[in-house]
């Protein structure tokens, strides 16, 4: 698995997301390159995955607050998607802490699989309405 190059992709036209999204990629990207060194009794997967889900809350949060504020239709779906992520990092966490074999490979795969599908499809949903709306 390669790491995640940022581009105008990416961008769903808004700053301050776009800022946020490229520190999250920034965070996988970290586990990718580390992938190697990475087993479920290691520090650093705990440390990043502790970081990344913190952050992804910020982000969150921050998504479904503009998005609210002007009213964005489909937000429900956005809480939604958050939601399941969420769960999802607390299910690889516990089985972090339980010393599951198999958690750095899937959760990597998944970390990148959900963002990268999550930025570029889902939150690309929402690009044409900011425009509209004058958020940048």
């Amino acid at each position: 698995m390669e790491p995640v190059k940022w581009s105008r992709e990416f961008s769903v036209g808004v700053e301050e997301l776009d800022q946020q999204h490229q520190q999250l990629i920034k965070m996988l990207n970290l586990l990718i390159s580390a992938r190697e060194n990475i087993n479920t009794h290691s520090e650093e997967i705990s440390d990043i995955l502790q970081e990344m889900t913190r952050y992804a809350q910020k982000h969150f949060k921050t998504e479904e607050k503009l998005l609210k504020a002007y009213d964005y239709p489909d937000l429900e779906e956005q809480r939604m998607e958050h939601r399941a992520y969420r769960l999802k990092t607390v299910n690889f966490s516990t089985a972090t802490i339980l010393g599951i074999e198999a958690v750095p490979e899937i959760l990597l795969a998944y970390l990148f699989d959900w963002w990268t599908h999550h930025i570029l499809d889902e939150d690309m949903k929402y690009k044409s309405f900011f425009k509209k709306k004058g958020v940048r």
